[in-house]
């Protein structure tokens, strides 16, 4: 198709300018009322026909079909097709294609460009162009040269993205997505969407010839592009707004030129008028009005009128639809509004653009035109109608339920017993999720790996943010019922499995993806061409070496990038053997780093909340290890020299002896996690720490921890020990989320909730928190102090709160008397001290207060929580729900143990005194 599109493309240009080549079949009127006028028919089947049929392909079917087949694109790839582009000594000296980068000027300013030339080439078809045949001819041919030299000068799509006027008018009449556009964010089968770049290897099978030359792509999600770009791309919003008034004043001013109304438009007449090239310099006008200066000068000025116009109604209704989106938050009523705004404006100027213009030229009569612009005004209502209820979080829920479908395929078992029949491709969104939430609890192991999954799959795509990925995926975690920790422990894990990840912008992270995923495909093919089992077989010839450099110079990869795709290739357990070396010795600096700040804990207690961040991270470390471990358990390759140790060995050996140096409460979480771990070698051991690393540098080193809290205890313990450093660390960039209070203490503002920290870790409840559960206390509970006698509930009350002692003593009261007795006597049956909870045991059995606690003899500082908030503690806060258990765990069995000392034999027969002591231990505990 796209050849037979060139062949006509040049077929044109030669019936512009061979006299008397005539191949159109069809005659018609070329004059009309025209006083002076040609018969090349080649001017009004370019103007009337082409151009109107393509922008009612965009309309009315979809952008990606016209992008498949337009003929510029095509001749724009034919250099990189020879293998002959431009290229450029790259950083390690190979030659390399070159590519536009994003913050090159081009890159930043394309759409502006682009505008510019299309006002310009408006400029030109009202002066000359739209009927002289020679300058259509010239014009047509320098199109199609420039396509060509962009083509060879840079890799990619570069004409298409970068230079074609036409492609911000694409990006107008798309929006997010044309009406018969297909959802790439929901495909799930393959890799190759929409209109992206592609061709056929050997077999004609399609594959990807993507190298991600602008991110992101229309070309691959155009939902994806409309909502990334909606603000923040330059000058995208000035053309968006402006081509409504660009379409109208186009062809007003055309038939001010020709005074024959629009019916003499929609017949292209105009496009055989010889008159205009006379007319460059005469004033304008059609007789009522008239500006005298040179047509020259004034028809691009009055384009550009219209334009700055058609701007400042837009922007007028989008300040409008915001003020009526007043209830909603300010983000996201801007955000609608602008999104609206554009919509409305596309839909405008696609109708003004088809009221005009007829691409049947009235061959097929006054009805054809008709059905035309009816099906138009159709389809554009129904794409506005469908676009005005889309939000970009909708389009964030269903791209992150594409990634949960095929995790769930792939990692949860008997998935087809949850369906009831149904194939999960045949779920819509809100039914995936719906299926997370209904998969059993036992599969918490299997729901935390379908989160991390998901999660990689979104990064590794670019549709994430590392900043935004807490809010953007917290309806994932309600529905597979994971915490905030859940999201930083994977984060974590992703980091170590691949840093690159993380580090790379989303764009970056899009662009590696795509550039990776087509050369893996041309690998394959070369693979299977030349019957080589892996890519060293292909690099020790010559001349695959070389189509081997052309796959990498072709991809634009650089090295990091084509070295990971080189161990994709590679032997598997030579590769897996590196990767677990390398996350074994992640793990000697991690306890390393862990035995430091436990020692510098001794004299700065304030360093104690970082310990549990630190057992985290080597909890991430050892679910990733674990596996890998596992997978080596296949007998080794023989070593290389007799007597050399077993690889697989080695590395069993080492994981084993650094087991003993972990603490044992981490130890316990690995095991209920059920990690096949090798057993502990405690000879071992003591050889493996060499060195501890400055207590400092370890503090600095968590500033890239993923939890915003971590981040922020930090800063905060470095500008208390080490201030340089934390000025240092402030202009230090981040790559994780931040969050209101890291902000403030990054601008030096006070942080009150701090210093009520210090107060808080005298607690032993608490001592061995995490700065997030430490801070997630303060932020829900109230901090108060209670004057000596002051009650904080009594006998009989709704157990609504839940209190935890800082500083004093409370006394437990309980009834002393007759059962009977109207105003029974209180006495003392317990005294609570610092770090005791108080009112739990009412709060956890749901009854009302069976006892009296009141301030001793000393005023009390204490944190009350109201139950809503102490269960939004408990959920947010796992490590104080295990300290909060354990510590009454270790309570009941103190009480126990104290009963069964006075009363041995009761307690072994189990009979009455039994009772008693069940009845002691509940009187001692405050409820």
């Amino acid at each position: 198709m796209r050849s037979l599109l060139l062949a006509g493309w040049l077929l044109l240009i030669a019936t512009l300018v061979v006299p008397g080549l005539d191949p159109w079949p069809f005659e018609v009127n070329h004059c009309g009322p025209i006083q002076s006028c040609h018969s090349h028919e080649g001017n009004q089947i370019f103007w009337g026909v082409v151009v109107p049929t393509g922008v009612l392909i965009i309309v009315a079917l979809s952008h990606e079909l016209w992008r498949r087949i337009c003929p510029l694109a095509f001749v724009s790839q034919t250099f990189r097709a020879l293998g002959l582009q431009r290229t450029v000594a790259g950083r390690n000296g190979r030659r390399e294609v070159v590519r536009i980068e994003p913050n090159s000027w081009l890159g930043r300013h394309h759409v502006q460009l682009q505008w510019g030339l299309f006002i310009a080439g408006l400029s030109l078809r009202l002066l000359l162009v739209n009927s002289n045949t020679l300058a259509l001819a010239v014009f047509l041919a320098l199109t199609l040269l420039a396509a060509l030299a962009v083509g060879w000068a840079y890799g990619g799509k570069a004409w298409c993205q970068y230079i074609c006027p036409m492609a911000p008018v694409q990006t107008v009449l798309t929006g997010p997505r044309s009406l018969l556009g297909s959802p790439a964010h929901l495909q799930t089968g393959s890799r190759i969407t929409q209109s992206m770049c592609r061709t056929l290897d050997a077999n004609g099978k399609v594959q990807s010839a993507c190298v991600a030359c602008q991110a992101p792509c229309i070309d691959i999600d155009s939902e994806r592009t409309f909502w990334q770009s909606l603000s923040g791309k330059r000058g995208l919003a000035w053309a968006w707004g402006s081509y409504p008034g660009l379409v109208i004043a186009f062809f007003l001013l055309i038939e001010s030129g020709s005074r024959q109304g629009v019916d003499a438009l929609r017949s292209g007449l105009w496009a055989y008028d010889t008159e205009p090239i006379h007319r460059l310099l005469a004033p304008i006008g059609d007789g009522r009005w008239t500006l005298h200066l040179p047509r020259v000068l004034t028809i691009p000025a009055l384009l550009l009128l219209a334009g700055w116009l058609s701007v400042r109604l837009f922007e007028a209704l989008r300040g409008w639809l915001q003020q009526q989106l007043a209830a909603l938050p300010p983000e996201r009523a801007q955000e609608l509004a602008t999104q609206r705004s554009r919509l409305l404006a596309s839909f405008a100027g696609v109708n003004a653009f088809f009221f005009f213009a007829d691409p049947t030229l009235g061959l097929a009569g006054p009805l054809g035109g008709q059905l035309v612009r009816s099906l138009v005004l159709v389809v554009s209502g129904m794409w506005l109608h469908r676009g005005w209820r889309r939000e970009r979080s909708t389009y964030t829920r269903e791209s992150t339920s594409t990634s949960l479908r095929k995790q769930l395929e792939r990692l949860v078992p008997d998935l087809a017993t949850y369906l009831d029949g149904r194939a999960i491709g045949e779920l819509s969104s809100e039914e995936v999720f719906t299926l997370a939430k209904v998969l059993p609890a036992h599969m918490s192991d299997t729901n935390r790996r379908l989160y991390r999954e998901v999660l990689a799959d979104l990064f590794s795509s670019g549709r994430l943010e590392r900043a935004a990925s807490l809010v953007q995926l917290e309806e994932l975690r309600q529905s597979l019922g994971l915490v905030e920790e859940d999201h930083h422990a994977a984060l974590r894990e992703l980091a170590i499995e691949d840093p690159r990840i993380l580090q790379l912008d989303p764009q970056q992270r899009e662009i590696r993806s795509l550039r990776q995923a087509a050369a893996a495909e041309a690998i394959d093919e070369l693979l299977l061409l030349t019957g080589a089992a892996e890519l060293a077989e292909l690099a020790a010839r010559p001349a695959w070496r070389e189509q081997l450099e052309r796959i990498r110079r072709t991809n634009q990869l650089d090295d990091a990038s084509w070295q990971e795709l080189h161990a994709r290739f590679g032997p598997s357990s030579e590769q897996s053997r590196s990767r677990v070396q390398q996350w074994i010795e992640t793990l000697s600096a991690q306890i390393a780093a862990r035995r430091s700040l436990e020692q510098a804990a001794a004299d700065e207690p304030m360093i104690r909340p970082l310990l549990p961040t630190i057992d985290r991270q080597l909890t991430s470390l050892l679910v990733t290890l674990a596996p890998a471990l596992r997978a080596l358990e296949e007998p080794a390759p023989a070593a290389a020299e007799p007597g050399a140790p077993d690889p697989k060995e080695s590395l069993l050996l080492q994981t084993a002896a650094l087991l003993p140096l972990l603490p044992e409460s981490l130890l316990a979480q690995v095991r209920l996690r059920d990690l096949p771990m090798p057993a502990p070698r405690l000879d071992l051991a003591a050889e493996r720490i060499a060195s501890l690393p400055a207590p400092l540098a370890v503090l600095e080193g968590l500033w890239q921890d993923p939890d915003p809290d971590t981040a922020l205890w930090v800063l905060w313990l470095l500008d208390r020990l080490a201030p340089e450093r934390g000025q240092a660390l402030r202009h230090a960039p981040r790559l994780g989320p931040s969050n209101a209070t890291l902000d403030r203490l990054r601008r030096y503002e006070p942080v009150p909730e701090l210093r009520a920290v210090v107060q808080l870790l005298r607690v032993p409840l608490v001592a061995d928190l995490s700065p997030a559960a430490l801070l997630s206390m303060l932020r829900l509970g109230d901090l108060r102090t209670l004057a000596p006698g002051a009650v904080l509930f009594e006998l009989g009350d709704q157990a609504d709160t839940v209190t935890i002692l800082l500083e004093g003593s409370c006394e437990v009261l309980r009834p002393d008397g007759a059962a009977d007795s109207d105003a029974p006597s209180l006495r003392r049956v317990a005294l609570l001290r610092p770090g005791e909870p108080i009112g739990e045991v009412a709060y956890f059995a749901d009854h009302r207060r069976r006892s009296t606690v009141r301030v001793a003899g000393e005023p009390v500082r204490a944190m009350v929580f109201r139950s809503t908030q102490f269960e939004q503690l408990l959920q947010q806060s796992p490590e104080f729900s295990r300290g909060l258990l354990r510590q009454l765990a270790l309570k009941i069995e103190n009480l126990y143990a104290g009963v069964a000392a006075r009363r041995p034999l009761a307690l072994a027969d189990g009979g009455a005194n039994g009772g008693a002591a069940n009845g002691a231990a509940n009187g001692a505990t405050a409820g």
